[in-house]
This record gives C-alpha cells, structure tokens and sequence, in this order.
C-alpha cells in the first residue's frame, strides 16, 4: 500500500489499487489483496465513521489477520486506540508499522503526537522534524512543533516556524493565528493583535480569532471594538456558549447591564441546566431589582446542588432586596456555621433582624460571630453599629473605642466612635473622632460630610462646614446627601435660593428621601411660601420620616399660622 498521508476513506481506496501502484513493503500477496481483509477493512472503516470504536477496532484486526503487517491498516487500529485514550497500545501499533514501512509519514506523524502527548517533547521534536521532511507541506506539522516550542518558553523558535510555515504558504490563517496566541502569551498585545488581524483578513469568520482578538482588545482598554468582536464571532457561532459568556462579561463590566441580561437569557436558552449561567443570570437579575426572576434562578441551582451555600447566600439577599424578610431570614439560617460564606449571612441575617425590630437578636448574632473572632475589628464595628441602632450607646461606644485601640489607624473604627458619640450629645469628641478619620485618610467623604453637616446642623463653623462638604463633593459629586449637607450649609448662611437649587438637584439623586423632603419645605417655609413648604412636610411622612412627629410640628405650626379663611 502507498505511504502517504491519507485518512481511512483514502486508504480503502489504496486497497484497490492495482500491484503496480504500490511501493515498499507490502503485505503477503501485495498484487491480489485478499477479498477478506478488504471487506473487515470497509466494515472497520464504517463503524469508525459512526463512532463505534470497538467494532471498528475489532474488523480492522481482523482485516490485519488476513493482510499481514499491513502499515495502513495498523495505522488505522492505532487511530482508533488513539481515541480511546489508549495511548500505550497505540503506540506499538505505530512502531509496528514503520518497522515494516519506515516512510510511512502518517504513522510517524500520529506517533509524534503520541510523544507530545506523553511529555516526551524531545523525541516528538525529532519524529515531527522527520515528518516535515518527508512531507514538507503538512502544515498541521509546522503547527506542532511551533506549539511544542512554546510550551517549553522557546516562543522564538516557536515563531521561526510558523515564519516559515507563512514564507511557504502567505495564506495560512492558522499560522498567523497561533502566532498571535504566543505573541498574546508573551504579552506583547500589539503584535499579537496585527496577527489576530491579518488572520481575520484571510478568514473573516474564523470565530477563536475573533474571540481571543477580543480578549486582547479588552487588555488594550479598547473594549467597543472587543466588544464588536464578539459580536461578529457569534454571528459565526450563535451556539457558542464560551463566546456568549465573554460578551456577557464585557457588557458587566461596561454597565451594559440590561444588554448582558440579553445575552445570559440566549445563553440560558442552550445551556438551561448549566448551575453557573443561571447564576450569573440570578445576579444580574438582582442587579436590575427583579427579585422573583432572581429568586427563579437561584432556586433553580440550588433544587440540582442543596449544598451551593454561595447560591444560598445570594438567594438570601434576593429575598432580602424584594423586602421577603422572613425568608430572608430562614435562607440565611440554613447556612452551615464554617461554611465561607457564613459570616457574611450572618451579618445579613443581623441588618434583618434589626429591620424587623429584633435588636437584640441581632446583637447577639454578631456576638456569637465575635466569640469566634475576638479580635476581628470589622465585628467590633458592626456590633457597634448594632448597639448604637438600638439606643444602647454606651455598650456601642466601649465595642467601638476598643476597636480604635485594636486598630488605631481604622478609619471604619473612629467613625463609630464619632456616631455613637453624636447620639451621646458629645460634640467635641464627635468632632475629634470625624478629625480623626479625615486625618488618617483625607479623601474618606463620608467623615467630610458627616464633619461639615454636624456643624451646618448645629449652627456653627459655617464657613469650614461648606469647605468639608465642598471637599466630599469633589470626592463623589453626584451624592444626593452630600448635596443636601450642602443645601443645609446654605440654609444656615441664609441663601434660600441656592440651598433650594441644591435640594431640587439631591431630589433627582435621592428621589423622594423623607430627609431631603423635609429640608425643601424648611427651605420652602423661609421663604414665605408656606403651602409648598407643608405639601413637601406631608410627602416626607408619607415616606417614612425617621422622626415624623417632629415633621408633624412643622406642619401644624404653618397651619395654625395660616390666615383665617384659608
């Protein structure tokens, strides 16, 4: 039989061929093939095309036991062991075979890969080294070896080859393409990019340099045209679920959310029992506040894998978000003590707690977390936060000075300090605290605003309370709250006109915040215009005025003070 590179619907027909066609070695009575091992050839070759391994593997030996060493048909059972993960065996079958026909290439070539695969870098080399020049135009060849080189670091022999393979044929994409993928690995971004490139111009479909062009694109920052990428490589394949997910990803991190939705929910439609796309689709349903489709997703991972207690958690926070505070509470709760996302669930089930006017409840929450972890600071200043929410100042202000003096240089721990003390009716040392944080870190905008609204709340300081807010301000400029401290500076400086213009635009951030309500109708009410001013008092009860009774005295004082008949 001829020793070329040929697959098994060519090697039936080189069983065919008349004696003369045949070169090397053949085997017993070369001229007239004996009918029997051609039709257990045919038949082994039918059942390969159908995927029935076995079957095919069990006609080509019997095929081989009526052609003798035949170096076609053992390259065809070493085929067939080669898919069956045999590797060994297949590799005595191929040795077989050059014993009897050393040129046979296809049988070197497959052993090649045998070796790569093996670990065994070296002697592939060689074999492959012999295989280019017996066939110098097997371009799959030059493919791996440059691959080979580069998985051991020699990215500059691995380029030499595939030079070479692009000086003898300009038009090979794949040449270019694993080019790109060494140069990306050594990242040098640029180049590999231009190779990306030119293997696009050559294969405008080729959907792996479309992907992986994008991927570098996105490292590059330019995230539109990876994003194009993407995008045409799904146009060449819709079903692609690796191609889908990084658009996916990319339009997340563009805040493209309501376009990543689009892509989980088509991804959903071919991957629906894939735990990791309904996840990713639970959150971002989370994200664009559709609780129950959230919650759908979740539970439909968690129906599959009980045990995902990450899944569990955000399908915690799900009900927690829609407001569901019980179940909330009883998802949070199934999540075992040591598990890694326990502490988090429990801190969550804590805010619940104390949403429910369970204060105590909560605290001891945080306290047993606490007898695990004594000396975990961020504890202490949540369980400050839990004690001071529950009016408990005192306790609040010794867990929060002993967080200062666990960590003296904790932003997080001097602000507790300085609410706590706030609520104690201490102005100086809520003033030395909020000095504290800013001293430690100077951009900490919370701390400014809170400094600068103290002393516009109190009255005092006016001209330093607008600096500080002015500096919060630099830090987050589209703060609603930060607008409204800076509304209130106003309000005391007695710029109504200003302090209203800053309310109106904290509105549009903050929409209908029950605080901010009520500073526009004190704004309102200073400047005579007491019918506004008392609708605007009246809407910020409706929204949950944390202190409604005193918003109830502001809007009996301007009706008692409306004119008889009005």
């Amino acid at each position: 039989m001829r020793n070329i590179v040929a697959t098994g619907g060519l090697a039936l027909l080189l069983l065919l061929a008349p004696a003369g066609a045949s070169e090397g070695v053949a085997g017993p009575n070369p001229s007239r093939p004996d009918p029997r091992a051609y039709a257990y050839f045919l038949s082994g070759y039918l059942d390969y095309r159908d995927g029935n391994l076995d079957a095919a593997l069990g006609s080509y030996r019997k095929a081989l036991k009526y052609a003798g060493k035949d170096p076609d048909i053992l390259y065809e059972i070493a085929n067939v062991l080669v898919k069956k993960g045999r590797l060994p065996e297949a590799r005595e079958e191929l040795e077989k075979a050059l014993a009897v026909d050393e040129g046979h290439t296809r049988s070197r070539y497959l052993r090649a890969g045998i070796l790569a695969a093996s670990g065994d870098r070296e002697k592939a080399l060689a074999e492959y080294d012999r295989v280019l020049k017996e066939d110098p135009e097997n371009d799959d060849a030059y493919l791996h070896v440059a691959t080979l080189y580069a998985e051991g670091g020699e990215f500059s022999r691995a380029e030499a080859v595939l030079g070479d393979l692009i000086a003898r044929d300009p038009e090979s994409h794949l040449a270019y393409y694993y080019r790109g993928r060494f140069l990306a690995a050594q990242k040098k971004y640029v180049e590999a990019l231009a190779d990306y490139d030119k293997v696009l111009s050559i294969a405008p479909g080729f959907d792996a340099a479309l992907l992986e062009s994008g991927a570098v694109l996105e490292i590059l920052g330019r995230n539109a045209e990876a994003e194009e990428r993407y995008k045409a490589a799904l146009l060449a394949s819709p079903n692609n679920p690796f191609i889908r997910d990084r658009l996916g990803r990319l339009l997340i991190r563009e805040k493209k959310i309501d376009q990543a939705v689009g892509q989980y929910e088509e991804l959903k439609k071919f991957s629906a029992s894939n735990p990791d796309v309904r996840t990713k689709l639970g959150l971002l349903y989370l994200d664009r506040d559709r609780f129950d489709d959230a919650i759908n997703e979740f539970n439909f991972v968690l129906a599959s894998d009980p045990g995902n207690t990450q899944v569990r958690f955000f399908l915690g926070t799900a009900y927690e978000e829609k407001g569901a505070l019980p179940e909330a509470e009883a998802t949070f709760r199934k999540i075992p003590e040591g598990d890694p996302v326990h502490r988090e669930a429990m801190l969550h089930l804590a805010v619940l707690l104390s949403r429910q006017k369970k204060s105590d409840e909560a605290i001891e929450v945080v306290r047993r977390l606490r007898e695990k972890s004594p000396g975990d600071v961020e504890l202490m200043i949540f369980l400050a936060g839990q004690l001071e929410g529950a009016k408990r100042y005192d306790e609040a202000l010794a867990v929060a000075t002993e967080a200062t003096e666990k960590a003296p240089e904790n932003p997080a721990a001097w602000f507790a300090v300085g609410v706590v003390q706030d609520k104690r009716g201490k102005l100086d040392q809520v003033v030395a605290a909020m000095e504290k944080v800013i001293a430690i870190d100077p951009k900490h905008a919370t701390a400014l605003n809170y400094l600068g609204y103290t002393f516009a709340e109190r009255n005092i300081r006016l001209p330093e309370a607008e600096k500080l807010v002015r500096r919060a301000l630099e830090i987050r400029p589209d703060d609603g709250y930060f607008l409204d401290s800076l509304a209130w500076v106003h309000y005391r400086q007695g710029d109504f006109k200003r302090a209203e213009e800053e309310l109106l635009r904290a509105l549009k951030l903050v929409h209908d915040d029950p605080v901010v309500l009520e500073h526009l109708g004190d704004v309102l009410q200073a400047q005579g215009r007491n019918d506004e001013a008392a609708a605007l008092f009246e809407k910020a009860i409706a929204k949950g005025h944390e202190k409604p009774d005193e918003v109830k005295g502001k809007l009996l004082y301007l009706r008692k003070a409306q004119p008889a008949g009005r």
